[in-house]
């Protein structure tokens, strides 16, 4: 019963995690608190502010202070036309509301940045925009659209070469998305890879600690917490870093059952976060402590906290469902725009093709006429063997570099390479389930490596074991397959699984 009630409530903090981890994706911070009465700034005031003062007070908590000079940075990029200023400071705003919870105004502030025409050109703030829309929509719910802006964000954050950070920003929001977490499990570690190699922050280190925590790999989870702890201590000004270390430590101590210890770090981090005025976080915060006591058999401390837990939650899902509400209306109109859209450009696609077929009729006729007939298909099919061969070529290309990048990840033996595989092969593994579902993941791993084309001495090498065993593996993995003992694995799986 207490192991449920942990699994419940880690899956309810990577929830939090998911929904209100600050971003992590801009460049150091120094300073102190801000106080500046003027209103009037140049370009390059406005971007210290923006990229240097904004994020000191964020993470020092001080909101109000930071809501109040993200208007004033707003108004003074418009006093000069500074395109930059203005689109960014729409995102910071909305960041903000998100970081107290007003998703309804967070969301009014990106849709006025989705509008500057200065945002629609720069990759770096479309990878900000899209990635804060999908933090957005995955606390509302709409799971589908969180994952597709999140994609968004990937996409344009790969395109800005200079500044890798936003990529890794990206990234480790896609890793813990509801649409990765619930079907494609095994590809969480990959984007949380993906983000920490760009970006080895303490919040990136702690989310794959998370994930080792989750997956039983208790020592993983300890080595990539410490890692955390050691940076955080670096960063004294990172309040909301430091807190977030905390809590990940206090989840190891309970996974080893020290409940004490536990107390003690989550009681730190709810420090932290009662001073930053961070009710989500407060509110999962309330409800560990209760359970770790009642898992020390304390009762008593257990009901204290969980007497904080529940009004606060009752509090803010109230706070919820009003924004839920709102923002419901307005997917809604958004999704029925869309499929006007789509419905206007698939008139203009069959008018096209409608045009284009009576002009390529008359054409030919004329040709006909003309005693050319011959020569005019010849060179059209020329033509349309030009294009098919570019086609091809662009397919190949995709698929060259997605085959390379998964024999790269077997033979670097990365634990990555199964959900890798999935995503790129995503009906390999229910094809082989077919034809015996209790097989192990370790078989269909075993599958994979074999369909890919390894022979038996690089299945060894790359896995660190004996040719013998690989051979025992294979011929157990035969009979339970029902594999003909004439016929070639390798080729057995491609007649199977492509067929």
């Amino acid at each position: 019963m207490k192991k449920k009630i942990f699994y419940f409530s880690a899956l309810f903090f990577l929830s939090g995690l998911l929904f209100i981890l600050t971003p992590n994706f801009f460049f150091s911070q120094t300073g102190s608190t801000y106080s500046d009465s003027r209103t009037k700034y140049t370009k390059s005031e406005i971007d210290s502010l923006q990229d240097k003062v904004t994020n000191v007070l964020r993470d020092k908590g001080e909101f109000q202070k930071l809501i109040l000079l993200n208007q004033k940075v707003i108004k003074a990029s418009k006093k000069i036309g500074y395109g930059k200023g203005i689109g960014k400071g729409y995102i910071k705003m909305a960041n903000t509301l998100l970081l107290v919870g007003n998703n309804k105004e967070s969301l009014q502030f990106l849709k006025l940045a989705e509008k500057e025409d200065y945002v629609k050109q720069d990759d770096r703030l479309l990878s900000e925009l899209y990635v804060e829309y999908g933090r957005n929509y995955e606390i509302l719910g709409f799971y589908k659209k969180a994952n597709q802006c999140f994609d968004k964000g990937i996409y344009y954050g790969c395109r800005v070469k200079d500044a890798p950070n936003y990529l890794s920003y990206a990234y480790s929001y896609k890793a813990i998305s509801n649409n990765v977490v619930t079907k494609f499990p095994d590809s969480v570690i990959y984007y949380l890879h993906k983000a920490y190699k760009i970006k080895p922050s303490p919040l990136n280190a702690g989310k794959i600690s998370f994930w080792h925590i989750n997956n039983n790999r208790l020592d993983s989870a300890e080595y990539y917490i410490k890692e955390a702890w050691n940076k955080a201590i670096t960063q004294p000004n990172h309040k909301y870093q430091k807190g977030s270390v905390l809590w990940g430590m206090g989840n190891v101590y309970f996974v080893k059952k020290d409940y004490g210890k536990a107390v003690e770090y989550y009681q730190q981090s709810l420090d932290i976060y009662t001073k930053m005025k961070r009710k989500e976080d407060m509110r999962t915060l309330y409800q560990m402590i209760s359970n770790s006591y009642d898992s020390m058999g304390e009762p008593k401390k257990a009901k204290e906290y969980l007497a904080k837990y529940v009004p606060l939650n009752d509090s803010l899902n109230a706070i919820q469902k009003q924004v839920l509400d709102i923002s419901l209306v307005q997917f809604l109109e958004e999704e029925e725009q869309q499929n006007q859209s789509s419905r206007q450009n698939l008139y203009y696609i069959i008018g096209g093709i409608f045009i284009i077929s009576i002009a390529v009729s008359s054409l030919g006729f004329f040709y006909y006429r003309k005693n050319k007939k011959k020569g005019f298909l010849l060179k059209e099919k020329k033509i349309m063997i030009v294009q098919k061969d570019k086609e091809v070529e662009v397919l190949k290309q995709k698929i060259n570099e997605s085959f390379e990048e998964i024999i790269q990840l077997v033979k670097e033996n990365s634990p990555e390479f199964w959900g890798r595989f999935q995503e790129i092969y995503p009906e390999f593994r229910e094809k082989i389930l077919k034809i015996n579902p209790n097989l192990r993941t370790s078989e269909l791993i075993l599958c994979a490596y074999i369909y890919l084309g390894f022979n038996t001495k690089d299945i060894s090498e790359y896995t660190f074991k004996a040719v013998q065993t690989i051979k025992n593996n294979k011929y157990n993995l035969r009979k339970r397959l029902f594999v003909p003992a004439k016929d070639d694995m390798m080729l057995w799986f491609r007649n199977n699984i492509d067929d």
